[in-house]
């Protein structure tokens, strides 16, 4: 596959067949620009479940998530479900929308499932995806809209934005409806790490951080499944833990 991002009707193989994908453009109140969205429909036309997936352009050609999610429904690994990837635009504005940002919020949980709804049908169970920055954005997701989702993907969340500020306003007796899965590298180690172009000042490690977050989770949603995975934060390793995570998370939601 190349190194951009798909484009309406496109289809690209890599030692097999890449699932073929819509785009749209996806309007809201709570941004100040549409926003593009990639679709990926259900093997079953029935399927209840609509998996969100933040951070496109990586899930899309690095992680290459369509293809991982149509091999688990072919093998029966997977609940049927519609995956729809949302892009994070640059770097820069992923850097702003993705760090807890109120306004990426209503977007994703008001504009977003709204326009889904009207445009590709209703579903009984969202489920919100993302890794690094926009896994962080998917917990503060769900924790602000806690009966809007059915379950969250959180793989490698930069949990010590802001000296791990999402942690520190986990307030005890929140309670969240969504099931979390969340993961961070065993060699997630660095700290006092600058991380360019925008700037943003990592002072602890991930992986600690990452545990930090998941002790302050626990209790508070409705289930939890912390991995700690043998590698660094790698798109490789995202890659390898997918088959693995969607399942569990779409354990629950029989068709």
């Amino acid at each position: 596959m190349g190194t951009g991002p798909l484009s309406e009707g496109d289809e690209t193989s890599n030692g097999g067949h890449f699932p073929m994908l819509t785009v749209f453009e996806v309007p809201g109140v709570s941004l100040a620009a549409p926003r593009k969205v990639w679709v990926q429909r259900a093997l079953a036309p029935s399927a209840a479940n609509c998996l969100v997936f933040l951070d496109a352009e990586f899930y899309l050609d690095k992680v290459r998530a369509p293809t991982i999610l149509l091999d688990l429904q072919r093998a029966g690994s997977l609940p049927g479900a519609t995956a729809v990837y949302v892009s994070h635009v640059d770097l820069m504005a992923r850097a702003r929308d993705l760090v807890c940002d109120d306004r990426f919020a209503s977007f994703v949980a008001d504009d977003l499932l709204g326009w889904i709804e009207r445009s590709l049908g209703r579903f009984e169970r969202f489920f919100l995806c993302g890794l690094s920055l926009s896994a962080l954005e998917a917990t503060f997701v769900a924790l602000r809209h806690p009966a809007t989702f059915h379950g969250v993907l959180a793989q490698s969340p930069s949990a010590w934005w802001q000296d791990e500020r999402l942690v520190k306003v986990i307030a005890p007796g929140l309670a969240s409806g969504s099931r979390f899965w969340i993961s961070v590298g065993e060699q997630e180690t660095q700290e006092n790490v600058l991380h360019s172009p925008a700037g943003l000042s990592q002072k602890a490690s991930q992986r600690d951080s990452v545990r930090r977050l998941a002790q302050a989770l626990q209790g508070r949603c409705r289930e939890l499944h912390y991995n700690e995975f043998p590698g660094a934060h790698e798109m490789t390793c995202w890659a390898q833990e997918l088959p693995r995570a969607l399942p569990w998370l779409l354990h629950d939601a029989a068709d």
